[in-house]
C-alpha cells in the first residue's frame, strides 16, 4: 500500500491547539510544522522555551484577555499552538502497521463527531491499536475538539484520510487482515471470536451503522454483548468497549 497520494497533507491546513498538555505532545510530533505559539508570560515557562528555542517557532506573548479573544469558547489554559494538522493521506507511513505482526486498525466509517473521534484515538492508543483510517469525503477535519479529546493520544497513533474504504479494506485483506464490523444488528458476539490474526475493526455512524458496502466487505460482523436494558452506546464508548475485548485476548 506504498501510494503517494497527490493531496497528501504538505501542512498547508492549520489547527489551533489549546492547553499546555496538547501543546507538549503537539510540540514533541515530528511530523507536524508548527507556525507560532501564542501565550502568556506567567504561562511561557523554562520548558517550553526550551523547545520553542531548539526548533525556532515564532512565539506572540498575550495577555489573557487577548487569547480570550483569540479563542473565546476554548479552555486554552493560557497557551495556544498554532501548527500543522497531523491527519494524512500519505498512506506511506501505513506501511510499518500493515508489516506489524497482530497489527490493528480501526476503520471508522462516516462517524462524524470530532469529539468522538478524538476519544477514539485516546482508547486505540491504549488498547495498542496501530492507527486509524477515515473515509477522505465523509469524515471531519482535525479540530481543536478533536485534539484535546484525543488528551494527546493524536500525536502518537497515525490518522490517515482514505478515498475509498471498500478498496482499502480489499487491499488490507491481500496483507492477511481480517476484516471485522461492529454491528448491533447481527448474532455473533465479539467475546466469543478469536482475535488472533492481523485485524481491521471497522465501526460505523452512531445513528446509521456500517454503510451496506462496507458491511458486505467485511469478513465477518460482530455485537458487544450487552443487557436489553439499551439498545447502542455512544460510538467511541462501543470502540472502547471493543478493542478492550481484543487487547484482553493479546495480553
Amino acid at each position: 500500500m506504498s501510494k503517494k497520494s497527490k493531496n497528501m497533507n504538505k501542512n498547508n491546513n492549520l489547527v489551533k491547539i489549546y492547553g499546555r498538555h496538547a501543546a507538549l505532545e503537539a510540540l514533541g510530533n515530528k511530523h507536524r510544522n508548527h507556525k507560532e505559539l501564542i501565550v502568556t508570560q506567567n504561562s511561557y515557562t523554562d520548558d517550553i522555551k526550551d523547545i520553542v528555542t531548539k526548533l525556532h517557532i515564532r512565539t506572540s506573548i498575550k495577555t489573557s484577555k487577548e487569547l480570550e479573544a483569540i479563542a473565546p469558547e476554548a479552555v486554552h489554559q493560557n497557551i495556544i499552538l498554532v501548527t500543522s494538522t497531523i491527519i494524512s493521506s500519505d498512506l506511506t507511513r501505513l506501511d510499518h502497521c500493515i508489516n506489524q505482526e497482530n497489527s490493528i486498525i480501526v476503520v471508522l466509517d462516516q462517524v462524524t463527531d470530532p469529539q468522538n473521534i478524538g476519544a477514539i484515538i485516546r482508547s486505540a492508543l491504549a488498547f495498542n491499536v496501530s492507527a486509524i483510517l477515515l473515509p477522505e469525503h465523509s469524515s471531519p477535519d482535525e479540530t481543536p475538539a478533536m485534539v484535546k479529546a484525543s488528551s494527546g493520544a493524536i500525536e502518537k497513533i497515525p490518522v490517515f484520510k482514505v478515498k475509498n474504504l471498500v478498496n482499502t479494506l480489499n487491499q488490507l485483506k491481500k496483507h492477511n487482515f481480517w476484516v471485522v464490523g461492529l454491528d448491533s444488528n447481527t448474532r455473533s458476539t465479539i467475546d466469543k471470536i478469536n482475535f488472533d490474526k492481523k485485524l481491521v475493526l471497522v465501526l460505523g455512524s452512531e445513528g446509521k451503522g456500517l454503510r451496506r458496502l462496507t458491511q458486505e466487505n467485511c469478513d465477518l460482523l460482530v455485537k458487544l454483548p450487552m443487557s436489553d436494558k439499551i439498545e447502542s452506546l455512544n460510538v467511541s464508548n462501543a470502540a472502547a468497549v471493543a478493542m478492550y475485548e481484543i487487547f484482553k485476548q493479546r495480553m
